[in-house]
C-alpha cells in the first residue's frame, strides 16, 4: 500500500468526485424545476459509536408510489452535512449507505413544508472479521529532518546481536577509532543525552557504559550537529541524544533476550511496558559480562636531544561486569497535562592486569637500565539519575506548551592499583599502591515555553545547573624496613570542585512559503571554584557568554531542502582536565590535569543538502569548525627522561568537513546505506615556547547492506574504514571494522528471533597505534588485541496492545 497516495491523493480524488456529483445533481434539479416544485431535505450523518462526522455518505431518495420519477442521489460533505431537493409529493424513501456501516432507510409521508431538517442521523458500524493482511516494508535506518539526523536502531536487523557501542559505528557523523574513542564530527568533545536529558551514566566514560548496554534497549539515536538555543551550549561536536523504548498504546508489551559470544561475553536483557488508562510504566534491565583476552603492546621513544632510547614490551588482560536499569512512570493528569518520573541506574566493575618489561638504552644502543613493571587494578563505578518532568499543552492551541524539568544526577567511582617495579639492571625496585575515590552530584532545573505566533513560533526558557565534585587520591610506597606503605604527599591529592551554569534563551522560528528561519540567542553565566586541598591551591573562574545561532532553510521541492546554519559552542574544562592528580602507573610516562585551563569557544558554519526520491534519500553536508583557544592534550619530555602529558589552551584549530550519505531500498527486500566523510584538519600551537603547525586530510567510509529473504530470514553485512587520524603532535593509526549476521524470525507473529553473527571475518587481530613527533623526541605506541568475535542471540517478544 502506498501510504503517501492514500494520505494525499485519495482525499483530492474524493473531493473531485463529490463536486462532479453535486454538479450533475444541480443540473438535473434545474431541469426538473421547470415542471415540478421542489422541497429541500437536510441532515448530518455521524458514526453511532463516537459520533464522528462521516464524509461522502451516499443519500438516495426514491418515490414509493410510482417508478416514474428516477431516484435522486447526493453525497454528504466533509463535515457530514447533506441537502437534497425532492420533486415528488408522494411517499418518500430515503436510503443512507456507507461502506463499513449498516444501511439506514427512512420513509416519510408527503411533505407539507418547503424544508425538512432530519437533524443528526447515526449509522452503526458493521462488525466484520477481516482476513489477515501482511504489509512488508523496510523502515529506513536513517532519517534526515531539518535539525537532526535520526538513526532508527529498532529497524537495524542486528539489534539483538550488538552492544550500543557497536551500534554507534553505523550512525552518520559518528566514528569509533582503534582505541575505542568516540568522535562526533571529528570531535571528542560533545554532549550525550538520554531522552533529551543529561544523565550521570554517561558523565565520565560513555564508551564503557555503551559496551554493556544491549542495542535493543535503544529505539533511535539522534545526531544534532547544530543545536538550537534551547540546548546547552557545551559540546563542540554537537549532541548525541539516545532515545530508549518508552510508552506504547494501551496494553502491554516487552521482550526477553540473551546473547553469548567468544571471546567470552554474555548479555541478558529484559524490557517491559504497560499502559492502562492515564498511567504508563516502562522498565528495562541488562546484565553484561566480558572477559577480555590477553593483548600485547609495545612502546618506543627516541630522545632527539640526549640520543637515548626507551623500549617497553608488555601484555595484559581484564574482566568487566555491568548492570544497567531504568524505568519511567507517566501520568496524564488531564488531556493537556502530563507528569513523568524517570530513574536510571548503572553499575560497572572490573579487574585488569598488565606486565611490562622496560629498558633504557644509551646513544650506542646499549642497555643502561631495565626493570619489570607488574601492576594490577580494580575499578567500580555507580551512577544514577532521577528526573521529574511536567508538560502542559494548552487546550485552544496544542502548539503552545510549557515544560518543567527537575533532575538529580549522582555518580561515585573507585579505582585501586597495585604497582610493582622489579629490578633487572641498574634499577632500585619499589612497590606502591594507589587509590582514588571521586564523586559527582548535580542538580538541574529547566523550564521551556513555546508560543505560536501565527505561522511563527517563539521559544523561551531558563536553566540552572549546580554541580559538586570531590576526589580523594593517595599514592603510597612500601618501606622495606618496616613493611608499611607510607603516603607520598607529592603524588597524592584531595580536592573539591563546584561549578554553576545559569542560562536563558530565546528562539524564533519563522516560515514563509518555501523559506524557513530559525534564530536564537543563549546567555550563559558560568562560575567555577576548585579547591585542591593537598597542594593548598585554588582555581576560581567566572565568565559570561552569549551564543548566537541562526539557520536558514529553503525547500527546493516537495522532497528536498537546503539549509545554511551558524552557531557557537563552548568547551568547558572537565573535572579530569583540571585534576592535578598524577597518574604514574608507568613512571616514565605520567599524566595529570591543569587547574589553570580556560574554556574555549568554537564557531561552526554548515551547509546541508537533503533529497528524497521514492525510496532513496541523499544527504550532503559541508562544514567549517574553528577554535582560537582550543583545549589540547600534549606531551613534553624532561631531562629526567620522563614524559609528562597534560592539557593546555594551546592555539588554533581549523576543520573543514564534507559528509555524503545515502540510504536506498531496492526491490523492497534489499536496502543499502553508504556513508563517507572527508576532513581537512589544521593545528597551530605553541608548546613550551616552540611554535608548531600540523595539517592533513582524514576520511572514513562505511557501508551497510541488508537483504530480507522469505519465511523470516534476513542477512546483513557491514564494513567500515577509518583513515589515520591527525593529532596536535602526531597521528593515530587507521583501522577496518566489519561484520556479517544472519537471523531468523519464527513462532506466531514472528515473536521469536534467533541470530548468528561474525565480527571481523577478514581480520583476527586489530592493530592500534599512536605516534608523537615533537622537535625534542619521537615516540610510537602499538598494541594488538583480538577483535574477531562469534556470537549468537535469542530474543522473544510478548505483549497485547489495543
Amino acid at each position: 500500500m502506498n501510504i503517501d497516495f492514500e494520505m494525499h491523493i485519495r482525499p483530492t480524488i474524493d473531493k473531485i468526485i463529490y463536486h462532479i456529483v453535486l454538479l450533475c445533481i444541480s443540473l438535473s434539479t434545474c431541469l426538473a424545476q421547470s415542471t415540478n416544485s421542489s422541497q429541500l431535505i437536510t441532515g448530518v450523518v455521524r458514526d453511532s459509536i463516537n459520533e464522528n462526522k462521516l464524509s461522502y455518505v451516499t443519500i438516495t431518495v426514491e418515490n414509493q408510489s410510482t417508478n416514474i420519477t428516477r431516484p435522486q442521489t447526493t453525497l454528504s460533505s466533509e463535515d457530514g452535512k447533506f441537502e437534497i431537493s425532492v420533486l415528488s409529493q408522494d411517499y418518500i424513501k430515503i436510503v443512507i449507505s456507507y461502506i463499513g456501516f449498516k444501511t439506514k432507510t427512512i420513509i416519510f409521508s408527503p411533505l407539507t413544508s418547503d424544508t425538512l431538517d432530519l437533524g443528526i442521523i447515526l449509522l452503526k458500524p458493521i462488525a466484520t472479521q477481516l482476513q489477515e493482511v501482511q504489509i512488508t516494508a523496510q523502515k529506513p535506518l536513517i532519517e534526515q529532518s531539518l535539525d537532526k539526523i535520526i538513526y532508527h536502531a529498532e529497524a537495524d536487523p542486528e539489534i539483538d546481536l550488538l552492544s550500543s557501542f557497536d551500534l554507534l559505528r553505523k550512525v552518520p557523523h559518528l566514528a569509533v577509532d582503534a582505541e575505542d574513542n568516540i568522535t562526533l564530527n571529528g570531535q571528542q568533545n560533545y554532549q550525550v543525552l538520554v531522552n533529551g536529558k543529561r544523565s550521570a551514566i554517561f558523565s565520565s566514560n560513555p564508551a564503557e557504559v555503551l559496551k554493556g548496554l544491549p542495542a535493543n534497549a535503544i529505539k533511535k539515536i539522534e545526531i544534532i550537529t547544530n543545536p538550537s538555543a534551547r540546548f546547552e551550549a557545551a559540546g563542540i561536536g554537537g549532541i548525541i541524544n539516545i532515545i530508549t523504548h518508552k510508552r506504547n498504546i494501551s496494553g502491554y508489551n516487552g521482550s526477553l533476550g540473551i546473547m553469548a559470544g567468544t571471546p567470552e561475553s554474555y548479555t541478558g536483557s529484559a524490557t517491559a511496558t504497560g499502559t492502562a488508562g492515564k498511567v504508563s510504566l516502562t522498565g528495562r534491565y541488562s546484565n553484561n559480562y566480558t572477559n577480555r583476552p590477553g593483548n600485547t603492546s609495545s612502546f618506543y621513544r627516541q630522545d632527539k636531544i640526549r640520543k637515548g632510547r626507551l623500549e617497553q614490551v608488555g601484555s595484559g588482560s581484564g574482566k568487566s561486569k555491568s548492570q544497567n536499569s531504568g524505568s519511567e512512570l507517566s501520568f496524564d493528569v488531564s488531556p493537556q497535562d502530563q507528569l513523568t518520573l524517570s530513574f536510571n541506574l548503572n553499575n560497572n566493575n572490573g579487574t585488569n592486569s598488565h606486565t611490562q618489561q622496560v629498558t633504557q638504552k644509551n646513544a650506542a644502543g646499549a642497555p643502561t637500565e631495565a626493570y619489570q613493571n607488574v601492576n594490577s587494578g580494580q575499578n567500580e563505578s555507580n551512577s544514577f539519575d532521577l528526573n521529574l518532568g511536567y508538560q502542559r499543552y494548552f487546550k485552544k492551541n496544542n502548539s503552545r506548551s510549557l515544560s518543567i524539568d527537575l533532575n538529580l544526577t549522582n555518580s561515585e567511582n573507585f579505582y585501586a592499583t597495585v604497582l610493582k617495579l622489579q629490578p633487572l639492571l641498574n634499577y632500585q625496585g619499589r612497590e606502591s599502591n594507589t587509590q582514588n575515590r571521586d564523586g559527582l552530584l548535580e542538580y538541574n532545573f529547566q523550564a521551556d515555553y513555546t508560543q505560536p505566533l501565527g505561522e511563527q513560533t517563539l521559544e523561551l526558557g531558563i536553566r540552572s545547573m549546580l554541580q559538586e565534585n570531590s576526589s580523594d587520591y593517595f599514592y603510597k610506597n612500601l618501606e622495606q624496613e618496616t613493611g608499611v606503605f607510607v603516603l607520598d604527599p607529592a603524588m597524592s591529592n584531595s580536592f573539591d570542585y563546584q561549578q554553576e551554569v545559569h542560562a536563558a534563551y530565546a528562539s524564533l522560528n519563522i516560515s514563509k512559503s518555501k523559506w524557513g528561519l530559525r534564530s536564537g540567542l543563549r546567555l550563559e553565566e558560568s562560575r567555577l571554584n576548585a579547591n585542591f586541598r593537598s597542594s593548598a591551591t585554588r582555581a576560581t573562574q567566572r565568565y559570561r557568554n552569549v551564543f548566537p545561532n541562526v539557520t536558514i532553510t529553503r525547500m527546493l521541492h516537495e522532497n528536498g531542502s537546503l539549509k545554511l546554519s551558524y552557531s557557537q559552542r563552548i568547551q568547558r574544562p572537565s573535572l579530569y582536565d583540571l585534576n592535578p592528580i598524577v597518574e604514574a602507573t608507568d613512571p616514565l610516562n605520567i599524566s595529570y590535569g591543569n587547574p589553570g585551563l580556560n574554556p574555549s569557544i568554537s564557531h561552526i558554519l554548515q551547509l546541508d543538502f537533503n533529497r528524497h526520491i521514492n525510496s532513496t534519500s541523499f544527504n550532503a553536508s559541508l562544514s567549517h569548525h574553528f577554535t582560537n583557544n582550543a583545549i589540547q592534550y600534549f606531551t613534553t619530555l624532561g631531562e629526567d627522561s620522563v614524559a609528562r602529558s597534560t592539557y593546555g589552551n594551546l592555539g588554533r584549530d581549523r576543520r573543514y568537513s564534507l559528509l555524503l550519505s545515502s540510504n536506498t531500498t531496492i526491490a523492497k527486500k534489499l536496502s543499502l546505506n553508504v556513508h563517507t566523510m572527508a576532513n581537512y584538519i589544521s593545528y597551530r600551537s605553541s608548546i613550551e615556547g616552540n611554535a608548531q603547525a600540523r595539517a592533513g586530510f582524514t576520511y572514513n567510509a562505511r557501508a551497510n547492506v541488508n537483504y530480507r529473504f522469505t519465511k523470516g530470514w534476513r542477512a546483513t553485512g557491514n564494513i567500515t574504514y577509518n583513515s589515520p587520524n591527525l593529532m596536535l603532535q602526531g597521528r593515530t593509526a587507521g583501522y577496518t571494522w566489519s561484520s556479517l549476521s544472519l537471523n531468523k524470525q519464527f513462532l506466531k507473529d514472528e515473536k521469536a528471533t534467533i541470530s548468528l553473527s561474525l565480527r571481523s571475518p577478514f581480520q583476527k587481530y586489530r592493530k592500534s597505534s599512536s605516534e608523537v613527533d615533537d622537535p625534542a623526541f619521537y615516540q610510537l605506541r602499538e598494541s594488538y588485541s583480538l577483535i574477531r568475535q562469534y556470537s549468537a542471540s535469542f530474543n522473544y517478544r510478548f505483549g497485547k496492545l489495543r
